[in-house]
């Protein structure tokens, strides 16, 4: 399993990079925005580097087309630890697997995002994607099963053998990172808060104390 931080921020990046368990960086353009970045193609340069080897996960801004073609390409060049992420459909609801598939023939590894059911996911995967993200989270918000989704999709996945990941994404806190866990996504992306709450625990604190305490008395003693 691969596990992204869902940030722009350096400080949050550099922390979790230092506990050793992530594999990279996922943004969009609202989580730039609300990291405070200003200057877009400067934090992205930044970033390559500094998850390097890790990947770094870089969204399109161009809807459609040969703009959002040339965009991802751009994007692609920044180094090889970049995935182009490129939204499955249009605001007006036109696929975009056509770019998607006309990237993937050129070598470009794309993220294909804004999945939110079976099918749309399944068509990407189809298309050439290497990742599909699914957004966990807004499904669960329009009254689905956002983990269900994920389970479903990787029995299509591996029945049919396909090489395409699955990233869990819009997770808002711990019991969305355990239920994608639980349903066999292949990578994770959280923000730094959720993931926080996913390595911490009150009792497992309270335990450890109890440790450093009995260990105290026992000095004590000697």
């Amino acid at each position: 399993m691969q596990l992204f931080l869902d940030s722009a921020d350096t400080h949050e990046i550099k922390f979790w990079l230092g506990q050793g368990v992530l594999d990279g960086v996922t943004t969009n353009p609202s989580v730039l925005a609300r990291d405070g970045v200003v200057d877009v193609a400067a934090a992205l340069r930044s970033l390559v580097s500094l998850v390097s080897p890790g990947i770094l996960h870089a969204e399109v801004t161009q809807e459609c087309g040969q703009a959002l073609v040339d965009e991802a390409t751009a994007l692609h060049a920044l180094g090889e630890n970049v995935v182009v992420k490129v939204p499955v459909l249009t605001p007006s609801g036109a696929p975009c697997l056509g770019e998607i598939h006309e990237l993937a023939e050129a070598g470009v590894r794309v993220n294909a995002t804004a999945c939110l059911s079976l099918g749309q996911a399944a068509l990407a995967a189809k298309a050439g994607a290497a990742y599909v993200s699914v957004l966990v989270g807004r499904i669960d918000d329009e009254g689905g099963d956002g983990a269900e989704v994920v389970v479903e999709l990787r029995r299509w996945l591996d029945l049919w053998g396909y090489p395409t990941r699955i990233v869990a994404a819009s997770l808002r806190g711990a019991a969305d990172v355990r239920r994608a866990l639980a349903a066999g996504a292949h990578c994770v992306t959280a923000p730094p808060a959720a993931l926080a709450r996913t390595s911490d625990h009150k009792y497992s604190r309270h335990t450890v104390q109890e440790f450093l305490d009995a260990a105290r008395t026992s000095a004590a003693t000697l």
